[in-house]
């Protein structure tokens, strides 16, 4: 009964050792510059919407808000007759790099104003034209981007600028394996607990045999 007890004891530990953790994912790391349209003229009148993007790349790990794209108004209307925006369209560009594998990708998002201005007041809304949210997967990470959300501008005389933001979020694709699809095996780790348990199955085999050959003294 004991032995049965025994070898119980011992398939148990040795199936507790073959439990490990898996391997933690390390950030993702990225870049993203942004590009627009530039100027947006007044459907009537003198004004205009300027969007300026960020010019040149920028570092980013993991998710993370970004800015797009900041949004000054330019008008030298009178109150009485003010520049006036009838769904002006505009565009925004971002272009993402994922550094692991230097694979590059860019999401476009397209917009139209509606509103007025004057040389001392701005009222000038939004409305996106296109999915607010857009994918594209590069190497083995697949990049979400939704853009919002749009802070208007102050008036042309005030040197507060509106802004374009964006949300980013990174997936790391596996296969049915729970590996990176199409990257190397990776092997887990055993945690220190398992490695101990295994010291202690094989600890249990040796009294197992030592209690055998006192059992059954070899004959003289």
């Amino acid at each position: 009964m004991n032995r049965r007890l025994l070898i119980s004891a011992c398939a148990l530990l040795f199936a507790a050792c073959a439990w490990t953790s898996p391997v933690r994912a390390d950030p993702v790391n990225w870049t993203y510059a942004t590009t627009s349209g530039g100027v947006v003229p007044a459907t009537t009148g003198s004004g205009s919407i300027v969007l300026t993007g960020t010019q040149m790349p920028f570092s980013a790990t993991g998710d993370s808000n970004v800015v797009l794209a900041s949004v000054q108004a330019v008008s030298s209307a009178l109150p009485g007759s003010p520049a006036v925006f009838t769904n002006a369209t505009y565009n925004l560009t971002i272009a993402l790099t994922d550094v692991d594998t230097n694979q590059q990708g860019q999401l476009t998002f397209d917009g139209a104003f509606n509103g007025t201005l004057t040389g001392t007041s701005a009222n000038v809304g939004n409305t996106y034209t296109n999915p607010t949210t857009q994918s594209v997967t590069l190497g083995l990470h697949k990049y979400t981007v939704t853009i919002g959300p749009y802070v208007p501008p102050g008036p042309p005389n005030s040197p507060l600028l509106g802004s374009f933001g964006a949300n980013v979020t990174i997936e790391t694709l596996t296969d049915s394996t729970g590996n990176p699809d199409g990257g190397p095996v990776t092997h887990p780790t055993p945690e220190p607990s398992s490695m101990l348990l295994a010291g202690l199955g094989g600890s249990a085999l040796l009294l197992m045999r030592f209690r055998r050959k006192r059992t059954n003294p070899p004959p003289a």
